[in-house]
């Protein structure tokens, strides 16, 4: 699915590495969260069989971490959600935007406790919000509030980690929480969290692919990201048609609830879609968003961060 072809006027990527390649040389470094899990998908999907190279996993708690450690080479490559490749952007952060993925958005969501008397988001002027800053999350609350025509300083942002923010929320801590899945269904599920907005309606529901520099100068690592996106594409189909299967063996390996773990798949599962213009113009719409409400320094340019030789 990364192989279809994409129009293309963005900043050309730098040409790739060219020669010979020995994949049984080749340590491919591969960062995790528990949020995408990809290595217990590529294991359930029995994808991770004679594999041509080495492949390693590290996890990480949310996406901003992972593109801090691809840009300084702890890692090659990485998921995230929407934001944190735009905060790598705007902080000149070693690592190109190597490819998309979508998924319907209602998984990334703000919630309120099941009593809380707000219902919309209106409702949170003068309240007090969480997130984690440099999250997909962080770009729905920015965008949810303007759609509702308020702004960042019309509510308390409280920037935690997704666990304390779920703490923070049953606690009675903050008003709303805004964050995704698989917390997004475990909130609703174990404490009956609401959500009263939700990413499609206002934001997008992209992931994107980020590696580094220095992985991608590398012939022999460009060539097991190819290997391994073709592996991930495999895998995301597998589950998406084995969806019992696959929201069981989630929720036994990741030790959350089965219905939990069902309602998150059933509508965050992350399709590969090519790194088209459209993709890199809704992107740099979120960009906008945060250079406006001052949350990243200076004006970026997300097509300079995209490098689509793997989408052509």
């Amino acid at each position: 699915m990364l192989s279809a072809c994409s129009g293309g006027d963005s900043t050309p990527a730098a040409a790739a590495p060219t020669g010979p390649v020995d994949l049984s040389a080749v340590t491919l470094k591969v960062g995790d969260q528990k949020a995408i899990s990809i290595e217990v998908l590529l294991r359930a999907s029995g994808q991770l069989g004679k594999l041509p190279y080495k492949l390693e996993f590290s996890t990480f708690t949310a996406g901003l971490p992972l593109v801090e450690a691809a840009s300084a080479g702890g890692i090659d490559l990485a998921q995230t959600g929407n934001t944190p490749v735009i905060f790598g952007a705007a902080s000149k952060a070693n690592i190109k935007v190597v490819g998309a993925l979508e998924a319907t958005g209602k998984g990334d969501a703000i919630l309120v406790g099941r009593d809380s008397p707000i219902k919309s988001v209106a409702d949170l002027k003068g309240k007090r919000v969480a997130t984690f800053k440099g999250s997909s999350a962080h770009a729905n609350l920015l965008l949810q509030l303007k759609k509702a025509g308020l702004s960042r300083g019309d509510v308390e942002t409280v920037f935690i980690s997704p666990a304390d923010g779920y703490t923070a929320l049953t606690k009675g801590d903050v008003d709303a929480w805004a964050t995704w899945d698989p917390y997004t269904a475990i909130a609703e599920k174990e404490s009956g969290a609401r959500a009263i907005a939700t990413a499609d309606q206002a934001a997008n529901g992209y992931n994107f692919w980020a590696a580094s520099t220095g992985a991608l100068a590398d012939a022999g690592k460009s060539a097991a990201i190819a290997d391994f996106f073709q592996r991930y594409a495999a895998a995301t189909a597998w589950s998406q048609n084995n969806l019992d299967e696959w929201s069981t063996k989630y929720a036994e390996l990741t030790s959350i609830s089965p219905d939990a773990s069902r309602t998150t798949w059933t509508r965050s599962i992350k399709q590969p879609i090519a790194l088209t213009d459209q993709v890199v113009a809704s992107e740099q719409e979120i960009a906008d968003a945060f250079t406006a409400a001052g949350d990243i320094p200076g004006t970026v340019d997300f097509g300079a961060a995209v490098d689509r030789r793997f989408s052509s």
